[in-house]
């Protein structure tokens, strides 16, 4: 069960204007501008999963620039997907010394504490993100910070979270399934049965969204969706515990 990280987007080398020395013209380089080329191939490269290219870019950045907060995000990005989790947490806490304010490296780093099971540490990274109401994925942090409360069962501040996460972006796919479990373990099943079909509408079925598309089908009585669901669920996840636990309801 993972979380979302959100990357830079690919820079622009940008040039400053000539400029007149004696009469001879000289191009004034933009040292800002090549840091943020050099960090926009970096994230194409960690994309493409090159990781050896990503770091001379990002290296190269660094010689620029040795106080760039987000060449050091990017680092940290790397390191975490090279499985380099003491490198990965250095660069992260690193670029966030460097400029507190910098919510995409939070996210990130929630999103690593999160995957190496520092749930404490991980809330602590994504609420201070959840505050900068301009960062742009801000619905991806409080979707993030919900599955973090859930793994230490605050589930009222868990569902809070997937509300204002599809407050600010209805289609934010894991949200609505959270949020369609919860509501199904409320009794909510109209609610419930409308979140898990606007997940569906977005996101390849997965064995849980089917399990819980089940239970629904039989609550509501739709015999019809509940054998689909079940079929699609032996099909695509015979070897799943969701499968299993189908299995086994049909025995009781």
């Amino acid at each position: 069960m993972s979380m979302r990280s959100v990357g830079l987007s690919l820079a622009i080398l940008l040039l400053a204007g000539c400029v007149s020395d004696g009469g001879e013209p000289k191009r004034k380089v933009n040292t800002q501008a090549q840091v943020d080329a050099l960090l926009g191939l970096g994230v194409g490269y960690i994309r493409n999963q090159e990781y050896a290219r990503a770091k001379e870019n990002l290296t190269k950045a660094l010689s620029i620039d040795p106080g760039s907060a987000s060449a050091h995000n990017l680092f940290g990005l790397l390191f975490q997907l090279e499985g380099e989790p003491d490198l990965a947490d250095s660069y992260f806490r690193r670029a966030i010394r460097l400029d507190p304010k910098l919510s995409m490296a939070r996210n990130n780093y929630g999103a690593f504490l999160f995957e190496q099971g520092r749930y404490e540490d991980a809330i602590e990274q994504l609420e201070i993100c959840a505050e900068d109401r301009l960062y742009g994925a801000r619905a991806t942090v409080f979707e993030n910070l919900g599955v973090s409360y859930q793994r230490l069962n605050r589930s009222g501040e868990a569902e809070a979270a997937f509300v204002k996460s599809l407050q600010l972006n209805p289609s934010q796919g894991r949200a609505l399934l959270e949020l369609a479990e919860i509501r199904f373990e409320q009794n909510n099943y109209v609610e419930a049965n409308q979140l898990l079909l606007r997940h569906s509408a977005l996101v390849q079925p997965s064995a849980r969204s089917l399990w819980l598309g089940i239970r629904l089908a039989r609550v509501l009585q739709n015999s019809d969706d509940e054998a689909s669901q079940a079929l699609a669920l032996k099909n695509l996840f015979p070897t799943s515990k969701e499968f299993q636990l189908y299995q086994g309801s049909r025995k009781l």
